[in-house]
């Protein structure tokens, strides 16, 4: 009799323990983070820490997929419908300015004013859309991440560039360093991007 009280409670402990373990892998699938500055200085991830939270109803039975803790592939994303944007030259173009030291034969681009280097874009941009995070404050995935390239001399560049909603239209506030075509999908590990999953690669992470 006792033991038959002991596998019986050996039994319940196991299936308590294997039931809340499959619980823990179900919600830790959509567990992200996006990073936030900390209340206080003395905080000891300052300037930059990791606020979780549950992605669930964004990437169960949506158009978003977990990419990793991080990011997320939205293929319903929006479109750029309009390239020839005062905005969007503006953002290469501080882009350029801050990698002379990487392509320095870009440094007339970067000495003309912002209203000649748009001119000098003119129907010579293209975009990729790359991937998505979260917005900080919102925890909506709405801030999408983009590979722009243009042509200078005969030769192709390429930049990442940050696009985020702003009142009913969007800006582009975060500019990566230009690197000739190819570099975003070379450097070793490659991010995961939009292209692959069309390409039907295989997510790892």
């Amino acid at each position: 009799m006792i033991k038959l009280k002991v596998l019986i409670l050996t039994f319940i402990i196991t299936f308590v323990i294997v039931l809340l373990g499959g619980f823990y892998m179900h919600q830790s699938k959509y567990q992200m983070y996006v990073r936030v500055t900390p209340d206080s200085e003395e905080d000891s991830e300052w300037p930059s820490k990791k606020k979780w939270f549950n992605a669930a109803k964004w990437i169960e039975g949506s158009h978003f997929i977990k990419l990793n803790d991080t990011y997320v592939l939205n293929y319903k994303y929006k479109p750029i419908d309009e390239l020839n944007d005062f905005r969007i030259a503006r953002a290469i173009h501080r882009a350029i300015r801050k990698s002379i030291a990487l392509e320095p034969e870009l440094h007339h681009l970067a000495n003309m004013d912002d209203d000649s280097f748009f001119d000098y874009l003119q129907d010579g941009v293209s975009f990729e859309y790359l991937r998505t995070q979260f917005d900080p404050d919102t925890l909506i995935p709405d801030n999408d991440y983009f590979l722009f390239s243009f042509i200078c001399k005969g030769i192709g560049y390429e930049v990442e560039v940050l696009r985020v909603p702003y009142k009913d239209d969007f800006s582009f506030p975060y500019v990566g360093y230009v690197h000739k075509a190819g570099y975003w999908h070379s450097v070793s590990p490659a991010a995961y991007s939009y292209k692959d999953y069309r390409e039907n690669k295989p997510l790892t992470n």
